[in-house]
């Protein structure tokens, strides 16, 4: 007969220490000690359990569940948090998805819908149960909700709220658009049960994706979102749960822009605080507003954001999560930290230098007549981008993405990526807004001279023999001569080199997606190792919020240098909830959004399934 840790360790400790001794029972331990014993129990359910032990243990227990909520809002504050990543086991699969919605309720997270990389999107309901860490898919009954991604889902008292969303459109008849909902459904957990809510509000919100909602009260707050591709809105509506009918709510003259994308959480019953959102191509935003319902009409007041140079990047595409008097955000730092190796440094500098993309190619320097460049300047190469065409502005081509296996571009459609397609109505195919063009030859290269205005990496460190011959340009003077027929070898070497790196972390990374499955990898946290040197990895970004409302600023907090070394990559459109003492994150895909803009991630596209437990550092503990 199986027995719970509570009861293993009551037994244990009630045993004679020898047959001669006086027996020692668990009550006459110090209360540090049980304390101590009580910290290694499970907070999802043995601590509850033990609770119900005798008045002392229920007063202890309340002492150690509040000890473990400080001890996570500290490290959570110093930057100091292991990882933990727990694979599906096998025969009960989540699928891989991103986009998805997911909120936390009654010791499980649960995961609704999102979409994956075939053009698929879901409408099944899953349960990661966080006392057994297992997953569980409940079986619901009742009216379900039509398959879509980027909604939203709250928690109302026993219930889950979905509103919104989007879908792929459908392969067949043809040219079909995407499709936005407005439906409003509920789940309940006890029941196990869908509700479809229909209500007689004589106005309702359009069909809108990428919006945030929260709850206050009674009511569903809901602000932004997309109607059509490549639009945001700035209204806000409100649900009453009591009623049952939408309104609109009419907001002073200042307001954010419009937006979809953002996070949206509540502050206390009287404020509502937005962080981040896009308005669509180049309007990302990384502005903090807060919304103060507690008169009439609502106002909006922007936050002044001190030191906005920790923030996190990108945070259309990388969800937040209040904890405490804090917004945590977990992304690639927003530029290169100064603890990164100098080993490290180079080896990205050299893999951009051979990076040769459909709209970008590398350019070797120059190896002969290296003697016209002065000395001091033969250890300084400037690449330059090459164009073959005439306009440097146009914007960037949806078909020169990178992506897929075999250098295939993935079809992104959903608003999430609405700004980075929408240079096809603006731009010309395979043409870029450096003005950067497709397919270069030497033969191509040789007859243009066309470059974009601004030259990068001016001050990187030429290495030796990392692509295939010493750099000794001259600052500004283009590497492209009549003559470069003459290395058309060492282009062809080093392209060679560069796709054999490609192939390698192709390997690489199928080696590792095929990991044994239901193990749980944890480490507690140290500094980088130098086999992920090369890895784009996720940083904690922490926002302080406690001073939002009485002096109505917001303070980045620094970042921790310092990442444990189970840290995923930079992954995107992951969700992100709070636990007891920890962090849920799960899916997304594994790409560095910014590299993706620019065209220089050679990644191919890994849609992520794994679940991720962030977590105090063990010296918390």
């Amino acid at each position: 007969m199986d027995i719970s840790p509570t009861q293993a360790i009551i037994e244990r400790l009630n045993m004679d220490v020898d047959s001669n001794s006086q027996s020692v029972h668990i009550r006459d331990l110090p209360e540090e000690i049980l304390e101590y014993v009580l910290r290694y129990l499970s907070p999802y359910r043995d601590l509850k359990s033990a609770m119900l032990v005798c008045h002392q243990w229920h007063r202890l227990v309340q002492g150690v569940l509040h000890q473990i909520y400080l001890d996570f809002l500290h490290s959570l504050w110093d930057s100091k948090i292991s990882w933990t990543e727990i694979l599906p086991e096998v025969g009960s699969n989540i699928t891989e998805r991103y986009s998805h919605c997911a909120c936390y309720y009654d010791k499980s997270a649960y995961i609704f819908g999102g979409c994956t990389s075939t053009n698929t999107t879901f409408n099944d309901l899953w349960r990661f149960d966080l006392s057994t860490r297992q997953w569980v898919r409940p079986l619901a009954i009742g009216t379900y909700p039509s398959p879509k991604a980027c909604s939203s889902m709250t928690v109302y008292k026993d219930s889950l709220v979905l509103f919104g969303g989007w879908s792929h459109p459908t392969p067949y008849p043809l040219h079909q658009a995407a499709r936005f909902f407005s439906e409003l459904h509920m789940y309940k957990p006890e029941t196990n049960r869908w509700f479809h809510i229909t209500t007689m509000s004589p106005t309702s919100p359009k069909p809108t994706a990428g919006h945030s909602a929260s709850v206050v009260g009674d009511t569903m707050v809901v602000f932004g979102g997309s109607h059509i591709p490549g639009a945001g809105t700035n209204d806000v509506w409100v649900f009453d749960f009591i009623e049952m009918l939408w309104k609109k709510k009419q907001i002073g003259n200042k307001k954010p822009s419009p937006r979809y994308g953002q996070t949206q959480m509540t502050i206390d019953d009287s404020h509502i605080l937005i962080i981040g959102g896009c308005g669509g191509p180049n309007q990302i935003f990384s502005d903090v507003w807060l919304l103060s319902l507690d008169c009439e009409p609502w106002q909006w007041q922007e936050i002044h954001v001190l030191h906005p140079e920790n923030a996190a990047p990108q945070l259309w595409c990388h969800p937040a999560c209040k904890v405490g008097d804090m917004i945590v955000v977990l992304s690639k730092p927003s530029k290169p930290l100064q603890s990164s190796s100098k080993e490290n440094i180079r080896e990205n500098q050299a893999t951009m230098r051979q990076t040769f993309r459909g709209n970008r190619v590398w350019v070797p320097p120059r190896g002969d007549n290296s003697q016209d460049a002065p000395s001091d300047n033969r250890n300084r190469a400037r690449p330059m981008h090459v164009s073959d065409s005439d306009d440097s502005s146009g914007a960037e081509s949806e078909d020169n993405m990178p992506g897929g296996q075999g250098g295939q571009r993935p079809e992104f459609k959903h608003p999430s990526y609405l700004q980075l397609r929408s240079s096809r109505s603006r731009g010309q195919p395979n043409q870029s807004s450096r003005g950067m063009g497709g397919h270069l030859s030497p033969n191509r290269l040789q007859g243009q001279g066309h470059f974009s205005g601004s030259v990068v990496g001016d001050d990187l460190p030429s290495e030796e023999g990392a692509c295939g011959g010493t750099s000794s340009l001259r600052p500004g003077v283009p590497s492209v001569r009549p003559n470069a027929m003459k290395n058309r070898q060492k282009q062809l070497e080093a392209l060679r080199k560069f796709e054999e790196k490609l192939r390698e972390s192709r390997i690489g990374q199928s080696s590792s997606s095929g990991r044994g499955q239901g193990n749980a990898s944890s480490v507690g946290g140290g500094n980088t190792a130098n086999s992920r040197d090369n890895r784009v990895t996720m940083h904690l970004h922490v926002l302080d919020i406690s001073e939002v409302i009485k002096t109505k600023t917001a303070t980045w907090r620094p970042i921790n240098e310092n990442i444990s070394l189970n840290a995923p990559e930079e992954t995107i459109f992951y969700s992100m909830v709070e636990g007891r003492g920890e962090l849920i994150v799960f899916g997304g895909i594994q790409r560095d959004i910014q590299s993706m803009q620019r065209g220089m991630d050679v990644k191919p596209q890994v849609v992520s399934n794994s679940l991720y437990i962030v977590s105090p550092r063990k010296q918390y503990l």
